[in-house]
């Protein structure tokens, strides 16, 4: 007797949960109008030097929706954050614990040393994952895409930019990582091949505070021009050295200015990067923000957007899955996006847009014909 009554408690007690998961879940459905919910994480820096990338994400993020009506979509998104620091070993373990306790169906990163790091996990536990991140490594697996301007069309645009100036005798200076190296490498496999451009590179290692000796030697070469292809706070170090040391070189960069939270350090100074805003995006995203500036804003938007419009097109009832996200990428090919029309890569797994050429004037970035 003792035994069936456990067991009928048992029985009861499963049940019991069972009708509670169900009621729960048919309060959930009956709050989102009946959709199912589709769970997408952003795993960017929240804290720490790059910190304002993130906080930018999250403003591009909430104009999204300001601008796209959530009741309008098949499904309810909803949006987790996880910070990554911008460091690997804390967007892994970011990445697990969005894997693992938040279920989440898409994790959206960037920074190469994250998402190279996140990459072969998410291939391993079949979670799809878009980067905003340059290094070609994070493509690996089927479940990892980039949306990012490739490095072939930021070299190009780069080359370009020094030609037109009439500099052709350059010093580079890189910062050892994976996407700075990366993203130059687009450029140096241009220069390597135009007898014009003579490059001499220096690599730099992440955090160097001491610039004195390598000033010494670029004021002994004079070249025409020094091109950047840093990170913060490398980068802001580098600008006020140079000034400091008196060095009376144009300096130009790759994609580095960016990155500066004090965009005077650059003032009057051009540089290339990965696809910019269109004016009518920037314009609407300031009078929201009331940024100068979008800090890559315009390519979280756009990551979003390839992200919504993939769900909102697979062609299925049921709720898609994984791999269903990855086959349906191709509808990207050709979708008009703040950064303009888009182009699906699947060679690369990649989400390609135009380079710009732009120029820091009153601290913030202009877009230059």
């Amino acid at each position: 007797m003792k035994v069936l009554f456990k067991t009928a408690a048992i029985v009861l007690g499963f049940a019991i949960i069972f009708g509670l998961i169900y009621v729960n879940q048919s309060k959930v459905e009956k709050k989102n109008n009946g959709k199912k919910t589709i769970k997408i994480a952003f795993l960017y820096p929240l804290t720490g030097n790059a910190a304002f990338v993130g906080k930018s994400a999250q403003k591009a993020v909430d104009f999204f929706w300001i601008k796209n009506d959530k009741d309008k979509m098949k499904y309810n998104y909803e949006i987790i954050w996880e910070d990554s620091k911008a460091e690997a070993s804390q967007g892994v373990s970011g990445a697990l614990r969005l894997m693992t306790y938040d279920k989440v169906d898409l994790i959206i990163s960037t920074f190469s040393s994250v998402s190279s790091a996140v990459s072969p996990i998410t291939a391993e536990k079949k979670v799809a994952h878009l980067s905003f991140a340059q290094d070609k490594a994070i493509s690996k697996g089927f479940y990892n895409y980039r949306v990012v301007t490739s490095t072939e069309k930021t070299g190009a645009k780069t080359a370009e930019l020094l030609d037109k100036k009439g500099y052709h005798n350059i010093v580079s200076i890189v910062l050892n990582a994976a996407g700075t190296v990366s993203l130059y490498s687009g450029f140096e496999n241009i220069a390597k091949q135009d007898s014009k451009f003579n490059v001499e590179t220096y690599y730099i290692n992440p955090n160097e505070r001491d610039f004195r000796i390598l000033i010494e030697k670029i004021k002994h070469q004079n070249p025409e021009a020094i091109l950047l292809v840093t990170q913060s706070p490398d980068t802001d170090n580098l600008l006020r050295q140079f000034k400091e040391q008196e060095l009376d070189i144009p300096v130009l960069a790759i994609q580095s200015f960016n990155l500066l939270q004090d965009k005077t350090l650059a003032e009057g100074n051009w540089y290339v990067d990965v696809a910019h805003a269109s004016n009518d995006f920037y314009n609407d995203y300031s009078a929201y923000t009331g940024d100068k500036t979008t800090n890559w804003a315009e390519n979280v938007y756009t990551t979003l957007w390839v992200a919504i419009h993939n769900y909102e097109t697979i062609p299925t009832q049921n709720r898609p899955t994984p791999e269903d996200f990855i086959n349906n990428l191709k509808s990207s090919d050709g979708l008009d996006s703040p950064l303009g029309k888009l182009t699906f890569d699947k060679e690369n797994q990649n989400i390609d847009s135009e380079a710009n050429i732009l120029r820091i004037l009153d601290g913030k970035a202009v877009k230059q014909e």
